[in-house]
């Protein structure tokens, strides 16, 4: 049976069961792997601040899906791959691109500093775990299938433009997110002609890689990295999306501590493996956590007896968020925090718990850092048959790439706050 994915972006993705490699998409989007991407955030906790931020992984993995078949199809024509390479290749990308986000942990990449673990990690065991519905699913494919998808994800795959499809300076992913961020926070900052974009690119078969087409597919990809500059600016990097993701890391610091001491009235086994000892979950455990596992822990550690635990989740549920104020050049962090610790102390609150300081180390910025020597970690233009890295003849991307763009927050309880918080309790 065909279906077809009415989506918010795209607008409607087609599957074809009588299409084998199409077939093998629809039965992995029925897993149980993929489904619980219905339950994890695409942008973490941007939801406080964005408040039609509420898309899952799930949508952004089927869209991921659809513009790596645009960009498979425009290059197999570039190169005209016969059928039988056309058929494996595609597969190969588009299941990748299917499969990239499994891995990911409540709230996506906000919660990735509570236990260190990236979730590529757990992307790469749930496709190789014979435990696993898609790694069945894989196999009865074709044998060693969930390994050939392994090591297209981890770049290790032969053909290297096949991992370049979907992890690259230009690929699905990217692509996928930008427009669709955009689209769930309400801003206009990642939109780009996506079809231009995709028509620029083509494959240099000496290096195996993706490069753009000339001064016109240099444009379309400058605009394309203006949007991804705009949106790291203005969305990923908002200054309340950090506070959240602050008061979250702190709200889990805290839990560590009272798990050592054996005092919190509240906790899962698995949710408690995940914060500890993530390296012991096994599949079905990492499976049953997504992000209403973790809110349904902070409701019932709102009750809490800790009184610094049960105030930071209940700040947490009614988005009473600490206030982000940027810091100036040249300030010493140092210094600036031993004062901030110094007024929070003296009303009765524990810095380790009521003050951040944020850096986003970015020089040159993050939303595009070129390695000009590696032609899978940044992006070449073809002028006259000559690869040349795009900030070396774009003044654009150029001047985006040579400034710095370091920032730093101080993230902390506001007065108002503050005050409500000494005259409930006393914290150190």
């Amino acid at each position: 049976m065909s279906r077809t994915y009415r989506d918010p972006i795209h607008k409607e993705i087609f599957l074809d069961s009588e299409n084998k490699v199409e077939k093998l998409l629809i039965d992995l989007i029925d897993c149980r792997e993929l489904q619980r991407l219905r339950w994890i955030k695409q942008l973490g906790t941007s939801w406080l601040t964005f408040h039609g931020a509420e898309a899952t992984r799930f949508p952004h993995s089927l869209g991921s899906m659809h513009v790596a078949n645009l960009m498979f199809e425009k290059l197999s024509r570039d190169l005209n791959l016969e059928k039988g390479k056309y058929d494996h290749y595609r597969a190969l990308v588009l299941v990748a691109a299917l499969l990239h986000d499994i891995g990911h942990s409540p709230f996506s990449h906000s919660s990735e500093d509570i236990n260190d673990i990236k979730h590529e990690v757990w992307t790469q065991k749930l496709i190789l775990s014979p435990e696993t519905q898609i790694n069945k699913v894989l196999e009865s494919y074709q044998s060693g299938f969930a390994r050939d998808i392994a090591t297209i994800l981890n770049k290790t795959y032969p053909v290297k433009f096949l991992s370049s499809i979907v992890n690259s300076q230009l690929d699905c992913d990217r692509f996928d997110y930008l427009i669709r961020d955009s689209f769930h926070t309400g801003t206009a900052y990642g939109n780009f002609d996506l079809n231009r974009v995709i028509a620029s690119i083509t494959v240099d078969v000496e290096n195996d890689c993706l490069v753009v087409s000339g001064e016109k597919g240099m444009l379309a990809v400058e605009d394309y990295l203006y949007a991804r500059y705009s949106m790291y600016l203005q969305v990923y990097q908002h200054k309340k999306c950090l506070a959240s993701d602050s008061h979250l890391l702190k709200l889990f610091q805290r839990v560590k501590i009272l798990i050592r001491s054996k005092r919190i009235a509240y906790l899962e086994t698995g949710l408690m493996k995940w914060i500890t000892n993530p390296e012991n979950l096994t599949v079905t455990e990492f499976l049953n956590i997504d992000d209403t596992t973790v809110m349904h822990h902070i409701k019932h550690w709102a009750q809490e007896k800790d009184l610094i635990l049960k105030d930071l989740s209940k700040r947490f549920l009614s988005r009473q968020l600490f206030k982000a104020e940027k810091i100036e050049k040249g300030t010493d962090l140092k210094e600036l925090y031993l004062e901030k610790s110094s007024s929070l102390k003296k009303d009765n609150l524990d810095p380790d718990y009521y003050l951040d300081i944020v850096t986003i180390a970015s020089n040159p910025y993050n939303f595009y850092n070129p390695d000009a020597s590696n032609f899978h970690k940044a992006i070449f233009v073809k002028d006259h048959n000559q690869l040349k890295e795009i900030s070396t003849i774009s003044h654009i991307v150029k001047s985006l790439v040579q400034n710095d763009f370091e920032n730093s927050w101080v993230i902390s309880i506001n007065k108002n706050d503050q005050q409500s918080a000494q005259k409930e309790f006393s914290l150190i």
